[in-house]
């Protein structure tokens, strides 16, 4: 998981204003309610007098409450925000934090053990030649065929083409995904939020 590390310290800064940003909003927005919400106050207050200030109170309390519940949706919405688009750069620079071909190798190594010597496998066509070379080391007999993965990594599908083990970076993220939003989680906004 050196990868997200990574890459959360490449773009930290990048995310620090964008949190920033909507830290500001958040506190704007909370003010704005706010405002309106204890103007409707003071014009209910004045009806309110009359038949008593204790019901008076608790209506300007959940005028108050309500302004501060919508502040707190809009902060955890842009922390939703910021975390899903760090987990799309992990998947788009997965090759750039990683050691892809030792990723590859892995894999390969996992479908041995699943399907045996013999199955095939697709890789993007960038990462074709460097499938093959591995599995040529690793003396396995497969074949290589150029497909539509997205991201990178491989599919591997047994001879009779009845097992399909899914290692591509999409799927590489989905398997971890819980731990990759925790540490992000704990990485930007401190351990008390996650």
């Amino acid at each position: 998981m050196d990868a997200i590390d990574r890459i959360i310290k490449r773009i930290e800064e990048d995310v620090q204003w964008k949190i920033k940003e909507y830290w500001d909003k958040a506190d704007r927005e909370i003010e704005r309610i706010r405002n309106i919400e204890e103007s409707k106050w003071d014009k209910e207050r004045e009806k309110m007098e009359s038949s008593g200030k204790r019901e008076a109170e608790t209506i300007k309390q959940m005028h108050i409450s309500k302004a501060h519940l919508d502040g707190k949706k809009m902060l955890m919405n842009a922390r939703e925000k910021v975390i899903e688009r760090i987990i799309n750069q992990v998947q788009i620079s997965f090759k750039d934090y990683v050691n892809y071909e030792k990723y590859i190798r892995e894999s390969l190594e996992d479908a041995k053990n699943v399907l045996g010597n013999n199955f095939e496998v697709i890789a993007m066509q960038e990462d074709v030649e460097m499938v093959k070379r591995i599995a040529d080391d690793m003396e396995l007999n497969l074949k290589v065929m150029a497909g539509e993965l997205e991201y990178g990594g491989i599919l591997a599908i047994s001879s009779d083409s009845l097992k399909k083990v899914d290692y591509t970076v999409k799927a590489f993220v989905e398997r971890n995904m819980g731990d990759m939003r925790k540490r992000i989680y704990v990485k930007l906004f401190g351990e008390e939020y996650a």
